[in-house]
């Protein structure tokens, strides 16, 4: 068992400074990218950026004339959330592979 202080400490730079690389290249690789989701069978839809940012959101008007009180919020919402989800899910997933 290592008990080498100064070895630990180096061990966790290197680990913190591969996963700082990994992270730089997922970010260079996603910038640029879209993501959307949608609801309602396409009557509302949210695109957001590479780092979850909320970029368009497009409600039709028949979204607007279908929906009863609350309902149309809750499609917004919803569709943000599936949009953010998406591109954070990408960046763990490329961040994590480039780590190993």
């Amino acid at each position: 068992m290592e008990t080498d202080p100064v070895r630990k400490i180096r061990e966790v730079a290197e680990l913190l400074a591969k996963s700082k690389a990994a992270l730089l290249r997922a970010e260079g690789e996603l910038a640029g990218r879209r993501y959307t989701a949608s609801a309602r069978g396409g009557l509302v839809r949210a695109e957001v950026d590479h780092r979850a940012r909320l970029v368009g959101i497009h409600i039709d008007r028949a979204a607007v004339a279908r929906s009863r009180g609350g309902e149309l919020g809750a499609y917004i919402v919803e569709v943000v959330g599936q949009a953010r989800e998406e591109a954070r899910a990408e960046y763990r997933r490329l961040a994590r592979a480039g780590v190993r």
